[in-house]
């Protein structure tokens, strides 16, 4: 993995993050790589105090948050191309006590994070919800879509999409990914609970632009 914070500075720039950010910018952004790097936060604003820099684990995670609304309301990528052929897969979260189902998309060739979502349950509704961010995301939908065999309803066709199924391969190649985000969402929620999924979500988008471009 390769700490990248010019990549990270210029986006940042861009989303107009730091418009009106009191702390300097290269605290925020040696905190945000830290924490995709699977620092905790208190250990992140120790390693901030070391540096003088006076901010409190819970100004951290606000950072974090911005980060990924900024990138949601910008229209933002997660700095990856979208392939021709795209794995698709999903598995349920646990937040507050209440079950949810995260999407993910996955580039099978790079293992780069395309798209992810958080959603109250798998539906034809959904489902489609999720295919149609990932076309907005990139100008245009995948032409295929690769899917372990569950059942997703008639939502490939209307978009265009060409949908395969491909039992065991798809799991193995997206499995690293459904682990480390549950794992990162188990933790920060075991802290700082959410009242919806639009936590986890701004969560998702900073997380899946880090990991691209700077983690990978």
């Amino acid at each position: 993995m390769k700490l990248n914070l010019p990549e990270l500075a210029e986006v940042l720039e861009e989303i107009e993050f730091f418009e009106r950010e009191r702390t300097d910018r290269q605290s925020v952004e040696l905190a945000i790589l830290l924490y995709n790097h699977g620092v905790s936060l208190r250990k992140i604003e120790r390693v901030l105090g070391w540096l003088g820099v006076d901010r409190s684990h819970v100004a951290i995670w606000k950072w974090i948050q911005k980060f990924g609304q900024r990138l949601r309301e910008a229209g933002r990528r997660p700095a990856a191309d979208l392939p021709a052929v795209v794995l698709m897969d999903e598995t349920a979260i646990s937040q507050q006590g209440e079950e949810f189902v995260l999407f993910a998309a996955v580039d099978p060739e790079t293992r780069d994070l395309l798209h992810a979502e958080v959603a109250p349950s798998r539906n034809t509704l959904t489902t489609r919800r999720f295919l149609s961010e990932l076309a907005e995301l990139y100008g245009r939908a995948p032409p295929i879509v690769v899917t372990d065999g569950a059942s997703y309803g008639p939502v490939f066709t209307p978009l265009g999409i060409t949908h395969i199924v491909r039992q065991h391969s798809v799991r193995n190649r997206i499995e690293r990914w459904i682990k480390e985000l549950k794992r990162r969402i188990d933790t920060f929620y075991a802290s700082f609970p959410g009242d919806d999924v639009a936590t986890t979500n701004n969560w998702l988008k900073q997380f899946a632009w880090t990991w691209n471009v700077c983690l990978s």
